[in-house]
């Protein structure tokens, strides 16, 4: 009898489980953070950035209603889009779409992209790319290589990081045209003094070590020998799903890039490491097979950061 009755409390307990993460997977949360920096001018205390990430095709009822709702409810002065519009399984940008056209048209929106939507590519920002295309339709900016946001006679900077476009320095007549963007781009930022820096990219910009291919084409492509990519103020980023798979007190059973139980820095949420504070935003969508195309103890989110003076 006492077996009979640990089998029954074994199912309902799968049962909850399994409604729960259906549950889970159809809704949106916001993760509310407050990155807190003493070099953040004056004029942003209190800015606040709407991060969206890593939609990868998924709907959020129709249209993306749910999910729209919800943003419009978020209190923000500016939105990043950082990258993973579409998946391997996923290409049609009608989802990204919907969202587009359902976002309040009030505040600045710049956008990147990941690795499923262009490998990294630059050939995508430029227009009659059908990323470029569709972003710019809806008064979205492609942020490449980076963009000043001035208040009054103060100013913050997001910067992309320099694996975009990797594959393709000295390639195509619009790769060409966008390095050059990026020189003038670079040699106006240099002129700044000390200018508080957002690096914006999907990938994780790992805060504490640098990746060896990373290393290698900023060092011997662009020959960057210098070590401005530990002096960013703050990254905002995504690619990870958070884990996707997570387990209580666990976290994380394995991220893209980083594997297996990768802990948390670089994969999920707020990490500083001498004065560079890293955001990674969880995501909206799901990578893998079929049979994985769902997350545990993981619900998508928005991020929605604000900046703080110390």
């Amino acid at each position: 009898m006492k077996r009979i009755k640990l089998v029954w409390i074994a199912i309902g307990a799968l049962i909850i489980f399994i409604l729960g993460t259906i549950w889970s997977n159809s809704h949106v949360t916001v993760d509310k953070v407050t990155l807190t920096h003493n070099r953040l001018p004056a004029a942003f205390d209190n800015y606040k950035i709407l991060q969206i990430s890593d939609l990868q095709g998924k709907e959020f009822g129709s249209n993306q209603k749910r999910l729209v709702n919800l943003i419009k409810k978020q209190q923000y002065d500016v939105v990043v889009f950082t990258g993973d519009y579409i998946s391997e399984e996923q290409e049609d940008l009608q989802p990204i779409e919907n969202l587009l056209k359902g976002m309040p048209k009030n505040k600045e929106m710049y956008y990147i992209l990941g690795d499923k939507d262009a490998d990294n590519s630059t050939a995508a920002l430029k227009k009659g790319d059908r990323f470029y295309d569709l972003f710019t339709k809806y008064n979205v900016k492609p942020l490449y290589p980076g963009m000043e946001i001035k208040k009054g006679k103060e100013s913050i900077w997001l910067k992309t990081n320099p694996y975009v476009g990797m594959n393709e320095v000295g390639g195509s007549e619009i790769s060409s045209q966008l390095i050059q963007e990026k020189e003038e781009f670079e040699a106006q930022y240099k002129e700044q003094q000390d200018p508080f820096t957002i690096e914006i990219s999907h990938r994780p910009t790992e805060i504490d070590s640098e990746n060896p291919d990373l290393h290698d084409y900023r060092t011997t492509t662009l020959n960057d020998t210098g070590e401005e990519w530990r002096h960013w103020d703050v990254s905002l980023n995504g690619h990870t799903l958070g884990g996707q798979f997570r387990l209580p007190i666990l976290g994380p059973l394995y991220a893209p890039n980083f594997g297996l139980f990768p802990g948390k820095v670089n994969v999920t949420g707020v990490h500083t490491i001498e004065n560079h504070t890293q955001y990674v935003n969880n995501g909206l969508g799901v990578s893998g097979p079929l049979f994985m195309k769902f997350r545990v103890f993981n619900t998508p989110s928005i991020g929605l950061i604000t900046l703080k003076t110390k």
